[in-house]
């Protein structure tokens, strides 16, 4: 009796350090993943807009209230900041997109927006700010014609706030609301 309760003890033992390891081993893997999201943010922002590392630490500011606030992660939004700041050329944009990124992600994944989830709908933001508002439709987002028209036309300040609007108008606070 006394060595099947000793092995049942070193089984228990092993499965708890199996779990503990692979849970570690998640946390590394997250925490590379970040880290390598906020670099490539880093970079794209300055080259793109001439960000200094007070409006790249402020962007990463935003995104972690915005982790606060909602369901997207860090890592998710990081991911889709930078690709969308590869269609921007000023700084302050970022700041109003990604809320309302934010805010489409919970809308069409909930809790489950991955990275890749984060790009596609980062490109689509992209693209409609390119001119191509046909993106935003595809997903349901719908355009009063000023709206359109600003950001067909607009500078990238007038598109930008345009895009939030219309998600905002759209979509509503799903981040926060989920």
């Amino acid at each position: 009796k006394a060595n099947v309760m000793s092995l049942a003890g070193m089984f228990t033992a092993f499965f708890a350090m199996d779990t503990l390891t692979g849970m570690m081993n998640k946390a590394i893997s997250a925490a590379g993943a970040l880290g390598g999201a906020e670099l490539k943010l880093k970079v794209i922002m300055q080259q793109r807009t001439g960000a200094t590392i007070e409006d790249i630490d402020a962007i990463k500011q935003l995104i972690g209230a915005q982790q606060e606030l909602g369901v997207v992660s860090r890592t998710t939004q990081t991911a889709g900041a930078q690709q969308l700041a590869t269609f921007l050329n000023e700084k302050n944009s970022l700041q109003s997109l990604i809320p309302a990124m934010n805010n489409m992600l919970a809308q069409q994944r909930g809790a489950n927006a991955t990275s890749e989830d984060a790009i596609a709908v980062a490109n689509m933001m992209g693209r409609a700010l390119m001119g191509n508002v046909g993106a935003l439709t595809r997903c349901g987002v719908t355009l009063t014609e000023e709206q359109e028209n600003m950001i067909k036309y607009g500078n990238e300040q007038q598109r930008v706030a345009a895009l939030a609007q219309a998600v905002t108008d759209n979509v509503g606070n799903m981040n926060a609301e989920i």
